[in-house]
């Protein structure tokens, strides 16, 4: 008896059987499935050639984009190939999209575990795009996540034994003792030995795994199975094509200037977030608080260190004290007697007397504020010293640490109240002249100003700092577009082809395995044109029933219910790719291969069928090796079309 195993592809099934039929029970079932019109004509055209049976045996796998799933089914399938080898009998393996894929897989791990299909006669491929991959270049690239932390975990003993000898050549006191450099050589060998182990270990794992990648492995199996092959494709196979020209494609999903305009939004919130990290940096508000300190206030020069500083007091800082104790007397007196007129009550003469009292003692600190300032110019700046001292390097009429910003820069209040202080009061003075402080307009304007100004000022820094960011913003929109559009089309290609494998990168996609030469594959003209006019006919009708639903997509209000009538309207043979096997000249070019392998035999139905010659000379031309120098010519067979080449 000769057996027939089919493998489906990808997304074949979802948990059906062998023998399962369609839902309702119209139509056939699946290609693969026992009750499928392909195995119907198998069973009608091909037979075993020692008895005339022939068995057809489906097998299933996961059927999911999946690389390492496929390897498993390729795994799974060796069992049943080899199972059907230990009975003497011939036997053909024929798969369909990823199913070849799981046969490639099986016949590759065949060679690799040493387990030889010495009964297989045939395989046969059809739509199937082999994913060619390359394994990363360096061993800890290529193991598990789990498998790098241990690994690294390994390390440790040794680096921190290089970090003990480093430690001591550099602070000139290292004693290799007694042992001497043989001592020291031999630690150091024994805190490598994990590393060693784990890096064995892993070595092992790897050459289990990766088992395709064996130079002679793949000459074994090139030379084991490469005759027996016959790859099928449609010239316009989309998913054959597709995964072809993926790799080549410069895919690009993210503009240069795509990320421009949300980053430039930063730009709204910069000033506030710079006035925080400002506030809350004690590096920032110490090295601002010195700045005032010694370069605009000259706290030292007019006020100096304390009250302990006295004796080394300088002249300047002498005559400021005493003019501000003098003003501060006439101040006390102007207090007074301000204080008497509103206590003057009903007696009208105390309190006008103490009213004039006032106002003559204010004529005369003014005119003693322009003597002083004829006799000491810096008295305004001593003044502005004695503030700010007060204000942010005293507290409670102490000097804080160091003479420098009390907090050290960590009291946050106080350091608002500093950079306040900047944008008021030193705005205030550097644009209203001192002599009008003491006037009515004085006080206006002095309240004023930080009120204009100050916006002004910021929006002018807001600007700028606007127009920072949007020049960063459209350079680093560059970068991150290239970096995401890099990254996006890696995850493209990985979740197209499927790999979930680690330490393998995909290199591309091609019409056979990477351990087999290119040979002619693709279909004659004639059978390509049918698959094309039978998924051209099931396309139109999907987009019959598809166009007489349109209300009823309309009105439907849950999206899922949308995808769910839409998935309803569609046959699944609207692809070249789906509907190989539902064209009957295409089932017979596959039962002609069959038939013409070691072991089995046509049946004399097909031998009087009136395609039986054209298909012998196709599969004839089918599966020949592809000469370079004519890669694209193909040879007439018995005056048919000629058979494309791949």
């Amino acid at each position: 008896m000769a057996t027939v195993v089919t493998v489906h592809g990808t997304f074949a099934h979802s948990g059906g059987t062998a023998e399962a039929l369609h839902i309702g029970g119209e139509g056939t079932a699946e290609w693969w499935q026992k009750n499928g019109a392909f195995v119907a004509d198998l069973k009608t055209l091909v037979t075993g050639s020692a008895d005339g049976r022939l068995d057809v045996v489906p097998f299933t796998w996961s059927a999911n984009n999946s690389e390492l799933d496929r390897r498993r089914g390729g795994s799974e399938l060796l069992k049943l190939l080899r199972s059907l080898d230990e009975k003497d009998e011939p036997y053909a393996v024929v798969g369909h999209s990823h199913g070849g894929s799981v046969i490639a897989a099986a016949l590759i791990e065949s060679v690799a575990r040493g387990k030889p299909l010495t009964h297989l006669k045939r395989w046969v491929t059809v739509g199937t795009p082999f994913v060619g991959m390359r394994k990363e270049r360096f061993l800890f690239s290529r193991v598990s996540l789990t498998g790098q932390v241990i690994f690294v975990a390994s390390l440790m003993l040794f680096m921190m034994f290089l970090f003990y000898v480093a430690g001591e050549l550099l602070s000139g006191g290292f004693d290799v003792g007694p042992e001497g450099y043989g001592g020291l050589l031999f630690s150091g060998t024994m805190m490598s030995l994990p590393i060693l182990f784990y890096y064995i270990v892993f070595r092992y794992l790897d050459h289990r795994k990766l088992i395709g990648y064996s130079r002679g492995t793949a000459e074994k199996a090139r030379a084991a199975y490469a005759d027996k092959w016959l790859p099928l494709v449609h010239k316009d196979d989309e998913a054959v094509h597709g995964l072809r020209y993926l790799p080549k494609a410069d895919l690009h999903f993210f503009e240069d200037d795509f990320a421009a305009g949300t980053l430039t939004k930063a730009s709204i919130v910069a000033l506030p977030l710079i006035y925080l990290m400002i506030v809350m940096s004690p590096k920032m508000m110490l090295g601002l608080s010195d700045f005032l300190q010694d370069k605009v206030y000259g706290v030292q020069r007019f006020v100096g260190a304390g009250p302990g500083a006295a004796p080394s007091m300088s002249a300047e800082q002498r005559n400021a004290n005493q003019v501000r104790d003098e003003l501060r007397r006439f101040n006390r007196r102007i207090r007074e007697a301000d204080e008497q007129a509103e206590r003057g009550g009903l007696e009208a003469t105390k309190a006008e007397d103490a009213r004039r009292r006032a106002s003559e003692l204010r004529r005369e600190m003014r005119a003693k504020r322009r003597q002083i300032e004829i006799t000491f110019p810096e008295f305004v700046n001593a003044e502005r010293a004695q503030r700010f001292k007060e204000r942010f390097l005293e507290r409670n009429g102490r000097v804080c640490p160091g003479g420098r910003l009390c907090g050290g820069g960590q009291d946050y209040i106080l350091n608002s109240k500093l950079l306040f202080h900047v944008v008021t009061d030193e705005l205030t003075a550097a644009v209203v002249n001192e002599d009008m402080l003491g006037g009515t307009h004085g006080n206006v304007l002095r309240l004023a100003t930080p009120v204009v100004l100050v916006p002004v000022a910021f929006a002018l820094l807001a600007l700028g700092v606007l127009a920072l960011i949007q020049y960063a913003a459209s350079h680093l929109s560059v970068y991150v577009s290239r970096a995401l559009n890099r990254m996006t089309r890696a995850e493209v290609k990985r979740s197209t082809f499927g790999n979930d494998t680690d330490g393998e990168v995909v290199v591309g996609a091609d019409y056979g395995p990477s351990w087999l030469d290119p040979v002619t594959c693709l279909l004659p003209e004639a059978v390509s044109d049918k698959i094309s006019d039978h998924s051209n006919a099931m396309m139109a009708q999907s987009v019959t029933k598809l166009r007489s639903a349109i209300s009823t997509l309309a009105f439907s209000e849950s999206e899922d219910r949308k995808a769910g009538l839409i998935a309803g309207y569609l046959s699944w043979k609207e692809l070249v790719h789906t509907c190989y096997f539902d064209v009957e000249a295409f089932r017979k070019i596959v039962a002609q291969a069959l038939s013409q392998s070691e072991g089995f035999a046509p049946t004399e139905a097909f031998r009087h069928d009136g395609s039986y010659a054209t298909t012998e000379s196709w599969v004839a031309a089918l599966g020949r090796p592809l000469d370079p120098a004519m890669p694209e010519t193909g040879l007439a067979v018995d005056g048919g079309p000629p058979p494309q080449t791949a």
